[in-house]
């Protein structure tokens, strides 16, 4: 469970479903939330904040991601919104979110403006690798404090190059004893997919309520976003965690 939930506010956007999504998600956990204004230093929006938002506190001007990476710890949640809100390949929904989600230590939410009303599920992507321990304990927590099913999701699309021979668990073997130990009331589902892992997810998440993702190897070494995450992010369909690895994490 979060320390905090931190909604990241831009003041000009809609922002209502991240603004419910944080809200909902502070009161069903019992922890605070805190209403965040960031601005770039060129955006005349610092000076005309809406005086009926709710703000808890205001960033200095300056770069949104770097000022959110300063403000948040890495046992808070950060809300951030974006207007995308399904499969329009390669198109970009801002890259202020993608570089918010590499820059910050604390999982990251990103909340399109979707109708959530009828969503459920708990949607967990996992691989064989350092990251998948954290990512389904947060999707754990997610489906124990919601109630909602926990599916998890695991791709075995290797591309043209056949994958190597690996003889540690398998990614489904360690996500189903976690959960069995994390969540043991909750309705598990498996799936396994032969398709690309970006295309697989962003299937499976088409109804969903959330998805959690690892935030790839390129976050673990310093050079941003794996190309995984970054590609559910630009064709976002859903609410999305995007868990960070931390800094003694390993590369695998």
């Amino acid at each position: 469970m979060p320390a905090r939930y931190v909604l990241g506010l831009k003041g000009v956007e809609a922002e209502d479903a991240a603004t419910t999504w944080a809200d909902s998600r502070g009161a069903e956990a019992g922890v605070p939330v805190v209403h965040v204004h960031v601005t770039a230093g060129d955006d005349a929006a610092h000076d005309r904040l809406n005086p009926a938002t709710r703000i808890d506190a205001v960033l200095p001007r300056g770069p949104v991601a770097e000022e959110l990476a300063r403000f948040v710890h890495d046992d808070d949640v950060l809300v951030i919104s974006t207007g995308k809100t399904g499969f329009v390949h390669s198109r970009i929904f801002g890259t202020t979110g993608l570089r918010i989600a590499a820059a910050v230590r604390c999982p990251v939410a990103v909340i399109p403006q979707v109708d959530l009303r009828f969503r459920s599920g708990i949607i967990a992507g996992v691989k064989n690798d350092d990251l998948l321990e954290t990512v389904i304990r947060v999707a754990s927590e997610e489906a124990s404090q919601t109630g909602a099913p926990l599916q998890i999701v695991h791709s075995s699309f290797s591309g043209v190059v056949p994958a190597p021979a690996d003889t540690r668990p398998t990614a489904m073997e360690r996500a189903r004893t976690l959960i069995e130990r994390l969540a043991p009331q909750a309705t598990l589902r498996i799936r396994e997919s032969a398709r690309p892992p970006a295309e697989a997810l962003l299937d499976a998440s088409r109804n969903a309520a959330l998805l959690v993702v690892g935030a790839g190897r390129g976050h673990r070494t310093g050079q941003g976003l794996g190309p995984v995450v970054q590609d559910i992010l630009l064709n976002i369909n859903a609410p999305v965690i995007v868990v960070p690895a931390r800094p003694s994490a390993s590369s695998s």
